[in-house]
């Protein structure tokens, strides 16, 4: 059965008797939830929730005796006054210079049980101390099992300290093997307790779906692919959805007949109406792009087009492709020189017997083509089989890049 792990900040708190060292509570509600009235976040949490594991990050001045005397209490065992006061005692002369240590720590962690973790971190006023932070909340990533569930509450502690917590949640969502269910991001919102008599548990997970929006952008604005923006869009628009698939598909592929119809039907999602403003803020101005670069509704040759999407694979990194591609378009220009269709197989084979200056083929051809097709099609041939190549990547790159601008002196 899946863990539900509880990652919570803990705050130094804010007393209500200050010499009877008590500290304040708040009456927290999660949705139409009650969830009683507790000093800090976590503790109303893991009732919620039935947490199995609970790693609290706060730094060595952080309300720790208070975590023990509720979990004793709340497990009906008798708090240790010794243990206690121990606690509260290191906890309160710790400052941003103490080290990453409090008294009786295992003591603490006994008591949130069920392999819990105390996690210590600095204040962050320095660039190190800020760098130290990440590094020991990515960290916990090891203390994950395939499967875990997460809930993250981000109420407590200084308000530097939750960006942290992003890297983390980002790795396990984007790198992480581990598969790791991130179900909830909560945050106490104290501030507005006395308007409410209450503080409302907000849930911010939207956050981390904006960031697979951010994600599904890059990849699509980058490689064309379009998987996961795709994905994000489809339980509200799945028209656009399935032409989003579609095109990355071909694209992937390579197949350049139907990228150019594909592209060409980008055209009619670019007006799409949407429940928000993010996904026509993400996908109108990408599908602007990439219309605007291939230009495929208007009258030009496919050869123009073809040579268009060598051109965006070759400065977006996709160097094999853009090897294929451009052969490709030298050959559907041959074709297009010599007023045959150049979608047809057998005339584009009479299209490279020219390039080849094979003299079976029927077709003319100018040698300055025949020499660009040599040049790239002899390296195509060596990144698509894998053949041995004396000639070194920079070399190739470079030849890549030249063809490409020869190739469109002579085609435009």
């Amino acid at each position: 059965m899946p863990r539900k792990i509880l990652i919570s900040f803990l705050g130094t708190g804010v007393y209500a008797n200050r010499e009877s060292r008590e500290y304040k509570t708040a009456h927290y509600h999660l949705g139409e939830n009650d969830l009683g009235e507790h000093t800090f976040v976590a503790a109303a949490l893991e009732q919620h929730y039935g947490i199995h594991s609970t790693f609290l990050i706060g730094t060595a001045h952080s309300m720790w005796e208070e975590v023990y005397r509720w979990h004793r209490e709340n497990d009906s065992l008798p708090v240790d006054d010794d243990v206690y006061f121990e606690i509260s005692e290191g906890c309160e002369k710790a400052n941003h210079k103490s080290e990453l240590n409090i008294p009786h720590k295992e003591d603490v962690e006994e008591v949130l049980g069920n392999d819990s973790k105390v996690v210590l971190i600095k204040y962050g006023i320095t660039e190190e101390e800020v760098r130290e932070n990440i590094n020991i909340i990515l960290e916990l990533e090891h203390f994950l099992k395939s499967g875990d569930e997460l809930i993250v509450d981000v109420t407590h502690s200084f308000r530097s300290h939750p960006l942290f917590m992003m890297n983390l949640l980002l790795y396990l969502k984007n790198v992480s093997k581990k598969r790791i269910k991130i179900s909830h991001i909560h945050y106490g919102m104290l501030e507005i307790s006395r308007e409410l008599d209450y503080v409302p548990i907000l849930e911010l997970k939207s956050i981390m779906d904006i960031n697979d929006w951010i994600t599904g952008a890059y990849s699509f604005s980058q490689f064309g692919n379009a998987y996961m923006i795709s994905k994000l869009i489809e339980p509200e628009k799945k028209n656009v959805a399935t032409l989003l698939n579609e095109f990355s598909n071909l694209m992937n592929l390579n197949h350049l007949f139907a990228i150019r119809n594909v592209a060409q039907r980008l055209s009619s999602i670019k007006n799409t109406d949407y429940s928000t403003r993010l996904p026509g803020m993400i996908i109108t101005p990408i599908v602007d792009n990439f219309i605007n670069t291939f230009k495929p509704n208007t009258k030009k040759k496919d050869s123009v087009f073809q040579l268009k999407v060598a051109r965006w694979q070759l400065n977006h990194r996709k160097y094999a492709q853009a090897f294929l591609t451009l052969s490709e378009s030298i050959v559907t220009f041959v074709c297009e020189e010599n007023g045959i269709n150049s979608s047809l197989f057998d005339n584009r084979k009479m299209a490279k017997d020219a390039l080849r200056n094979n003299s079976c083929s029927p077709l003319g051809c100018d040698q300055q083509l025949r020499n660009l097709y040599k040049r790239i099609k002899d390296l195509r041939n060596a990144t698509a089989h894998a053949i041995k190549t004396n000639t070194d990547l920079n070399s190739m790159l470079s030849t890549l890049k030249d063809v490409t601008e020869q190739l469109e002196e002579i085609i435009n």
